[in-house]
């Protein structure tokens, strides 16, 4: 570790000198080089300590003189890269030239020797095939025996073929979209609003053409991880540059890899879900948002944000456009569209041809209670999957709920089997033969008998995907069929071998939870069937009907999407439903019906015409988290008097009271300014922070949320 350093005068480099050295480490009997000399020293010289004990030291001549190494480094998407080859001068600070036409050798480097101290300038005159080369003087400053690097800025490669394969020649409307967007060449939000099937991807992928021929990185957001292989697959078939993805499914090591690639540019496209957005990405040009009114891009625990927000200032910090795709946006983009913070672009018609389907409703009262009913398919539907598949066409059969049944309970007494930690119903999984909490995913072994009265006699209720599945495979014994769900689906391969399955046409039926019903694009699906619709219909929370709108719709949209017409049926005990109704008529865009929900809110004052935020409080002990937010609750709600347009409901427990062993309370906040509520949060925090917040108690402000606690 060198402690000291020798500085000579160019004018008094021949001369030998003595130094004084104040010596704080052991030096050894080797020739020791410090900086600009090799110092001889004293043979078997060890000290350990301090001394001002004076050394003898002389100079080679050989080494006393001045080199200066410069190297040529290059920006490539990003990164730094040292090239061979350059030809470039080097000037004085007057730019008279003093060497020309320097090459760089195989390493990138040149030597130049007896190179005075100062400023210089360096002028490319030739660069490598396929750079573009830098016309501006690059200011250096050279010291004696110095390695100087040399980056010359903004000299990104040319890229002139980025594709694998040609694109398809696009409609009129997807031209229109892909033409706009194209233009746009600093921040902006664009909504494109295309129906299922439509080619949102198609204009993702000509979009990002344009973005990486100008030698930037793109960014996409998806909101499945069940979505990121076929994407990734999409992506790496159309283009040459390498590309990434970034997922929980993935390893550390695969995550960290992806993190390198895309924070040294050694990739250019990004595809990952939410928590991709956080990846240092160089000369980002482009964020999409594939699915953007999707749930999942929003994080309601520890670090609370919503993925789309934060990519909006993301793409705004970056100053390049961002794209928020879907065929049924979320209600506050379609106002903020209205408002005139989105520009929305429109994609009315299906992609080569392709019409949407024909959707039926089957109403569940006129149905016999067939064993097949029981178990979610009605002897109608059931016949309609049996034509189908001895057509050769594949059917998608959507139920929105895991396990075999919903819940145990006792015959005798009526005892239901709840989850000991949470409030919360066992679902039973017969194949594991076990009940699981789906909220705290603990799991317990089905009991013989009533914990409470003894009874053997107990009951299954309700039916999940894997009760469904058993009977599909006995209905259908020689008819390949797939079942995905978070319980028959834990890893990538084993999600890819089943899509990879599905597409090969070895398998005619498939089953599953929302990881099916979005995105996905199975050409060959002429029968798409949702088994239960009514479960979705009545909730207390107010976005429960865009959230069964939206889903229906995309689920809806897995049929007919080749060349074949598709159909979807939809069962339910209540077909007069309005919501319904509106979904069946093919003259009903969702865009009606988020219009019609828009009024709604206005109505009522709820988002997005207000604002709101939760404050949480939880506690393993009840009456420690329900005194404290009371107390919190009665300090604020001194305070609302100073803000206008705001209101504050009582403290609540949560539906769901009892979570993981703690005990849950809230309290809402609703303002019709969001300037307002930003404030009042402010107090809120001081009031908290002043409060001291007892042991074991948790607490939480939660801004625009999207569940009702």
């Amino acid at each position: 570790n060198e402690k000291f350093k020798i500085v000579i005068p160019l004018d008094k480099i021949d001369t030998i000198y003595k130094f004084s050295f104040k010596v704080t480490s052991t030096l050894k009997t080797y020739p020791i080089f410090f900086g600009k000399a090799i110092i001889d020293s004293k043979q078997d010289y060890a000290l350990i300590g301090e001394t001002n004990e004076t050394l003898n030291c002389s100079f080679s001549d050989e080494t006393i003189k001045n080199t200066t190494k410069i190297r040529i480094i290059k920006k490539e998407y990003g990164s730094e890269k040292r090239l061979a080859g350059v030809k470039f001068n080097l000037l004085d600070s007057n730019q008279n030239i003093i060497y020309e036409n320097l090459i760089s050798d195989d390493a990138g480097e040149i030597e130049i020797e007896k190179l005075l101290p100062g400023k210089y300038l360096i002028q490319e005159k030739e660069t490598l095939e396929g750079y573009n080369l830098y016309t501006d003087l690059i200011e250096v400053n050279i010291s004696l025996n110095e390695e100087v690097d040399v980056i010359v800025n903004n000299t990104i490669k040319s890229v002139t073929e980025v594709l694998k394969e040609e694109p398809p020649k696009p409609n009129i409307e997807q031209l229109n979209a892909i033409t706009t967007i194209s233009a746009c060449n600093h921040f902006d939000t664009f909504l494109l609003n295309g129906i299922t099937g439509s080619g949102k991807t198609e204009v993702y992928l000509q979009i990002i053409q344009k973005i990486l021929e100008q030698g930037k990185a793109v960014l996409i957001l998806v909101p499945e991880i069940s979505l990121t292989p076929q994407t990734f697959d999409r992506f790496y078939r159309r283009f040459k540059v390498p590309v990434s993805s970034m997922h929980s499914a993935l390893s550390d090591r695969e995550r960290l890899d992806s993190y390198m690639d895309m924070s040294l540019g050694k990739s250019r496209i990004l595809i990952g879900t939410r928590t991709a957005l956080f990846t240092p990405i160089p000369n980002l040009g482009l964020i999409v948002l594939d699915e953007e009114h999707d749930s999942s891009f929003k994080q309601s625990d520890s670090f609370r944000y919503h993925a789309r927000n934060l990519a909006i200032i993301r793409a705004k910090i970056n100053n390049c456009p961002i794209v928020l795709g879907s065929a049924t946006p979320s209600l506050e983009s379609i106002y903020n569209v209205q408002i005139g913070l989105y520009k929305k672009l429109d994609l009315t018609i299906r992609a080569k041809g392709a019409t949407l389907p024909k959707i039926e409703l089957i109403d569940l009262r006129n149905e016999p209670l067939t064993d097949g009913l029981k178990t979610g398919i009605c002897q109608s539907l059931e016949n309609e999957i049996g034509e189908e598949t001895a057509k050769g066409n594949q059917v998608l059969l959507f139920l929105n709920r895991r396990g075999y049944s919903h819940h145990l309970v006792c015959h005798q007494c009526g005892h239901v089997f709840v989850c000991p930690n949470c409030d919360n119903l066992l679902t039973v999984h017969k194949q594991n033969h076990r009940l699981q909490c789906h909220v705290c995913e603990n799991v317990f072994s089905i009991p013989d008998k009533c914990y409470v009265c003894g009874n053997t006699e107990l009951i299954e209720e309700g039916f999940g995907t894997e009760q469904v599945y058993e009977f599909l495979k006995t209905r259908y014994p020689d008819v390949g069929i797939e079942r995905i769900d978070r319980d028959s689906v834990t890893t990538k391969t084993q999600l890819e071998t089943k899509l990879s399955r599905i597409r090969e046409g070895k398998s005619q039926i498939m089953l599953g939870t929302q990881m099916l019903a979005k995105g996905h694009d199975f050409p060959n699906v002429t029968l798409v069937g949702i088994l239960d619709v009514d479960s979705s219909l009545f909730n207390d929370d107010y976005r429960s009907l865009e959230n069964s709108a939206q889903l229906i719709t995309q689920v809806a949209g897995r049929a007919g999407r080749g060349n074949k017409v598709g159909r979807v049926i939809i069962q339910t005990h209540h077909p007069d439903n309005k919501l319904i109704n509106q979904l069946a008529d093919p003259n009903c865009s969702y865009l009606t019906i988020a219009n019609d929900l828009l009024d709604t809110r206005k109505k009522l004052n709820l988002p997005p015409y207000t604002s709101q935020a939760f404050l949480l409080c939880n506690s393993a002990n009840r009456f420690k988290a329900f005194n404290f937010i009371k107390d919190i609750y009665e300090k604020i709600n001194i305070e609302v008097s100073n803000f206008g347009n705001l209101s504050i409901s009582s403290v609540t427990s949560d539906k769901m009271e009892k979570v993981q062993n703690r005990y849950h309370f809230h309290v809402l906040i609703n303002s019709y300014s969001r300037k307002t509520l930003s404030q009042f949060l402010l107090v809120v925090q001081q009031i908290v922070i002043q409060s001291k917040i007892p042991n074991d108690v948790r607490f939480a402000i939660e801004v625009d949320p999207i569940n009702m606690y």
